[in-house]
């Protein structure tokens, strides 16, 4: 648990560093994929098989769906606590929908995972089954924080989402982890600014 540090600190300080509830959903999930990366985490993409593709492509709220189906295929192998995030994408070029996303194994085998996670989309057989699931060292978090936004707009649009979003699925372990870690470094980096104010600083 974090421990509420008591700071003065003036607004030009503060601008610095929002709270984590102050964050929009970009600045979230970036600050998610860089713990990811911090810890040794994986950067995944996934594939949908073509039913679950287009129940998606009518739903109005296509990713409570992924994770509905994503944390009961992971509570089946215990795994349920699982720190996940997942984004809901459609290039340009096929216009199919398909997940990009981030985890954070913490010594699970990453089989275990990839079987959960296929199954929750639509387990695809065979020679296309092969290519369904595919996880990396994240090795640039902020640049796959990028890649993950870059189809935003146009999966928006062509899934007529009211916002954005509805692209987007965090498991609750992953958000807790995040903002635990976050407003701890938070309260570090206030109380060292509150130290290195000096009185003239602060006045109006």
């Amino acid at each position: 648990m974090t421990k509420t540090m008591n700071v003065e600190i003036s607004p030009k300080h503060s601008l610095s560093f929002s709270p984590w509830s102050k964050l929009t959903k970009t600045e979230k999930n970036r600050e998610i994929v860089r713990l990811a990366h911090q810890n040794r985490g994986r950067a995944v993409t996934l594939n949908l098989s073509p039913d679950f593709a287009n129940y998606l492509m009518g739903n109005e709220a296509p990713m409570r769906q992924v994770g509905k189906r994503t944390h009961a295929e992971l509570k089946k192998l215990d795994l349920h606590r699982l720190p996940i995030l997942l984004v809901l994408e459609a290039t340009k070029g096929d216009r199919r929908p398909h997940l990009h996303g981030a985890f954070i194994a913490n010594g699970v085998p990453e089989q275990a995972i990839q079987k959960a996670m296929r199954r929750a989309v639509g387990y695809v057989p065979g020679r296309s089954g092969s290519r369904q699931f595919f996880a990396k060292e994240i090795f640039a978090p902020d640049g796959w924080s990028n890649y993950l936004l870059k189809d935003k707009g146009f999966t928006q649009k062509l899934l007529s989402l009211a916002d954005d979003r509805r692209l987007w699925w965090v498991s609750h372990s992953m958000t807790r982890l995040v903002r635990d870690h976050y407003e701890a470094v938070r309260a570090r980096k206030l109380q060292a600014a509150n130290n290195n104010i000096s009185p003239a600083s602060t006045g109006s």
